[in-house]
């Protein structure tokens, strides 16, 4: 009788414990992504002009309760990433040993970067009393597609000379950033999210091949390092 008595006290003892605790939900979320990037060129080259994407974003996420205000949500996402941008250069295609305009293109580019990552986001989340969730936290991506789709004009009044090459896009594999943004709680299990999305890292160069107009008409090249930036709206489910 005694053991019995200890076995229930025990029992009724993790049964209390167990409600104390608050449990770990799962979810899904689904959503657009209005993406874009920040470039930086190499010295004395005019900076590329860029406009947003729209891409899809989506995946799963655990929302794991430290205490009832403080939560880690893990993510796996899928996220589509990118933009499209324009430059202008200007090729001397001739060997001379004076700047002469009218042995000069001018070129003007129209680009489209889309890029396809799966994102891993340890978000740290904090729960206000007014079903308004603040969240920050850092990101790492890894790119799964690239397509990069140039289009070059020669703008120049003059018939052109040459037939350039392409530009290129150089593509780094691996992306880390910062997440900041909220969450609105519909209600206990549905709820909405909006983030922005800031790249530190390189995440690929587009490089062009021209020639400056120097005495020598030295080969150069003209480059733009890019980074990630975005803002991602969700709707979210949570189990």
């Amino acid at each position: 009788m005694k053991k019995i008595i200890l076995l229930t006290l025990i029992i009724s003892s993790i049964g209390v414990n167990a409600q104390s605790l608050l449990p770990i939900k799962y979810g899904i979320k689904v959503g657009g992504n209005i993406a874009n990037i920040s470039s930086t060129p190499n010295e004395g080259v005019k900076n590329i002009d860029h406009t947003a994407l729209i891409g899809v974003a989506g995946g799963f996420y655990m929302e794991i309760a430290i205490n009832d205000k403080w939560y880690i949500n893990p993510e796996v996402v899928y996220a589509q990433k990118g933009a499209s941008f324009d430059y202008d250069f200007i090729h001397d295609y001739s060997d001379i040993s004076v700047i002469d305009t009218n042995r000069r293109d001018k070129h003007s580019t129209t680009n489209k970067l889309k890029l396809a990552y799966i994102e891993l986001n340890p978000t740290i989340s904090y729960k206000t009393p007014y079903k308004i969730a603040l969240n920050f936290g850092p990101s790492v991506s890894f790119l799964i597609q690239s397509d990069y789709l140039p289009n070059e004009t020669n703008t120049s009044e003059i018939a052109g000379h040459e037939v350039l090459e392409e530009s290129i896009y150089t593509e780094e594999s691996l992306d880390v950033g910062l997440n900041l943004g909220l969450s609105y709680y519909l209600s206990e299990n549905f709820l909405i999210d909006a983030k922005v999305s800031t790249g530190f890292i390189k995440i690929g160069e587009v490089s062009q091949q021209t020639h400056t107009g120097t005495t020598d008409n030295e080969a150069r090249s003209n480059v733009f390092e890019l980074k990630n930036r975005g803002i991602i709206f969700s709707l979210a489910y949570l189990f």
